[in-house]
This record gives structure tokens, sequence and C-alpha cells, in this order.
């Protein structure tokens, strides 16, 4: 049997996460290792198999990454995966022995099983998961602690966003039974103390042509009863966000009864209601304002995100987007984001806009007053993937 060894860096742990735990189901009594990307150079062991997961933004690291790795270690078999492999499977196939396209969990065994017959090569299409109860969120035999995914899939359809090429179909969930049972295991860990949740739409948690107040009232109160007062219980909020069309008085009124996050964080992307149809966004600036107006009343901070130089915007356009900034300036904060064409998103080949100085200025004039973080043009991904 081959050695296996994940690699783990600061913007794919999520992923690694997942994917040790799905390791730990088909291969229970079998050792694994976890390591930084420099880690594997040197800590590998002879004739390992390398499983690597990386996204759009870490695409040009783990490039040179992987040319590294042909010349330093040619003894280790690699296959990976993650949303840029899954979008560019003739890149990611030039750079890698094997790359599975979708979805891991499933896909892991048939992985590992062909690398230890001799290699593992070539396309494998990843095997989706239908029901996340299926896997622990948390592996047992390593302290990985963090936010647990409750929805996989996205009811939106936003035409920037890689989620629903590589989540089609129906929403999948997590049933709060489950999520309390891994809570508890995480309480049983040192460091675990916030109760957080990936979900691409908070409120679309058994969405059912609709916001389903009584399943997210039911997880609510779920894990509020486990964590007790031991922990915090975060929703609609980091690592997750709430629609604005999902917001209802209802909703407002359990997120204050149950959780402990004072911020709520608003997806909008652009002011402009024809950008927004553009783009297939779910929730129109009315939503928002409405979702806004409501959840100030109720005392929560808002974050609003807004993407910055998106494709086909105008004069126009913007000027909607600055205006909606000017009406609630120092009453929300604005998370901003850079357009980024991604690859498998429907926008992937599209170009992005010049932002008017005048908007930047603007947004920029915000950071006096502690209402703006984020940034108007592209990061570099590459640091935090070198920092493991």
């Amino acid at each position: 049997m081959r050695p296996v060894a994940f690699v783990r860096d600061r913007v794919n742990k999520h992923s690694v996460r997942a994917l040790t735990a799905a390791f730990e189901k088909w291969f229970p009594e079998r050792d694994y290792k976890v390591l930084t990307p420099e880690e594997v150079f040197s800590s590998a062991d002879k004739s390992s198999l390398a499983l690597v997961s990386y996204a759009t933004g870490a695409a040009p690291y783990y490039r040179n990454f992987a040319e590294r790795l042909k010349e330093l270690r040619p003894d280790i078999n690699t296959a990976c995966g993650g949303p840029h492999p899954s979008a560019r499977t003739a890149e990611a196939l030039s750079l890698f022995h094997a790359v599975c396209e979708g979805e891991g969990e499933i896909s892991i065994k048939d992985i590992v099983e062909r690398a230890d017959d001799s290699s593992v090569s070539g396309l494998i299409k990843g095997v989706r998961v239908e029901n996340l109860d299926d896997f622990n969120v948390f592996p047992r035999r390593m302290i990985s602690l963090g936010p647990i995914e409750i929805i996989r899939g996205c009811p939106s359809r936003c035409a920037y966003c890689q989620t629903p090429q590589l989540f089609p179909g129906r929403l999948r969930m997590r049933s709060p039974e489950v999520a309390a049972e891994e809570i508890k295991f995480a309480l049983s860990r040192k460091g675990f103390a916030d109760a957080r949740f990936i979900a691409p739409d908070a409120s679309s948690y058994y969405y059912d042509k609709g916001v389903n107040i009584d399943a997210i009232e039911k997880f609510l109160t779920t894990v509020r009863g486990v964590l007790g007062g031991r922990g915090k219980l975060f929703f609609g909020t980091f690592p997750s966000e709430l629609d604005p069309a999902g917001v209802t008085g209802e909703l407002a009124d359990l997120l204050v009864k149950y959780c402990d996050n004072k911020i709520i964080v608003l997806g909008l992307q652009s002011a402009s209601e024809r950008m927004k149809k553009a783009m297939t966004r779910r929730s129109g600036l009315e939503d928002t304002e409405k979702a806004i107006g409501l959840l100030l009343g109720k005392g929560f901070e808002i974050i609003i995100d807004l993407i910055f130089g998106l494709p086909y915007e105008d004069e126009e356009s913007y000027n909607e987007t600055y205006k909606f900034i000017e009406r609630w300036r120092g009453r929300v904060t604005i998370h901003a984001h850079p357009f980024d064409p991604l690859p498998g998103s429907r926008w992937e080949n599209e170009t992005p806009t010049k932002v008017p100085e005048r908007l930047i200025k603007l947004v920029r004039s915000l950071e006096g007053i502690g209402r703006v973080f984020g940034r108007t043009e592209k990061r570099d991904a590459a640091k935090a993937c070198a920092k493991g």
C-alpha cells in the first residue's frame, strides 16, 4: 500500500478536512499524513500518494508546486481535485498524474485503491454525494476543527459563481441531528468554541419553494441544545451569508433568539437591477434594502458583499451602486470583492470592466469610519498557500 499524504494550506483546509474524514470512512485502520506543500518535498514517504485540492486563486501556486514535485520527487504519485481542476481538467492533467472532476468523498476510495495497485492516472469522474450525513465533518484521528458544511449547492445560478456548475442539481443538506453529533465530537476536543456553518445561502436550509422556517428553527434549537453554555452559535454570517430574498421577520426573530452573532452578511454584488438580471441573482435591490432595514431594527450589524468590475457594467449601473453606498453610508459595512472570471462559471470568459475612479474613492473613504474591508482589485492567493 502506498503511504498517503494530504496537502493542506490555509486556503484549502476545509476541503482537506472533508477528504480526510472520507478517507477514514473507507480506510478506518490506515494511517495518513497531512503536510504543507513545502513539507511534501522533505516529509512525504517514498512512493507516497499526494492528494491536492485547490481553487482558482491558488492555481498558479500549485502549478509551480507540481512542476517542482516532478523534478525533486518523481517517486510521488499525485492526484488533484477541487474547483479549479474540475473546471480545467486538461490543464490539471498536464501537472498531476490524476484529476478528480467533481466531488471527492466517494471517489477518493477508487483513487487510493488504484494507486495501491500500481499508480493512479488520468481523469476520474467524481461521484455525487447524495446524502451529506453519510460522511463525518471532522476526521476522528487528527485534530481538524472548523465550520460545518450544512448545504451543498445553491438555489441561485449566479453567472460569476462556480458553485452552480460544481454542485448542480438539488440542494443537499446535513441534518440537525448529524450536525449536533459533529459538534458534540468537536466539543470533546480542545480549541472548539464557535459553531459556524458553510452554506452559500444559510436561508436556503431545506429550501422548499421558499424559506423553510420550521427546518431552520429545528436546526438552531438542536444545535443550541448541544452547545449549551460551552460554545457560541453563528448563523447567516461568515463563512456563509444570507440571500436578502430569504430574510423575513420570522427568520430575524430566530436569529435573535438562538444565535450569538451580531453580524449578518448579505449578498448584494451590484445595486443595479439590470446587472442583477444579467447575473441571475435571486434577490433585487428592494429585497436587499428591506432586509437591511429589518435586520438593523433587530440590532444586527450588516456586511454587504459587492463585486467591483463585473462584466457589462456601465456608467449607469456603477452610479446605482454609488448611490446605494451613499444611502447606507455609516450604517452598513461594505465587503469589496474584485470580479475574477472563474473557470466553470458562466462568466468565465468575460473581461472585467474598469471601475470608475469616483466609485473607488467613495469606497476608500469608508476606511476612515471602519465601514469597508476587502479590495476592489484582484489579490494574490499564492502567499497564503505557501504558508500552509
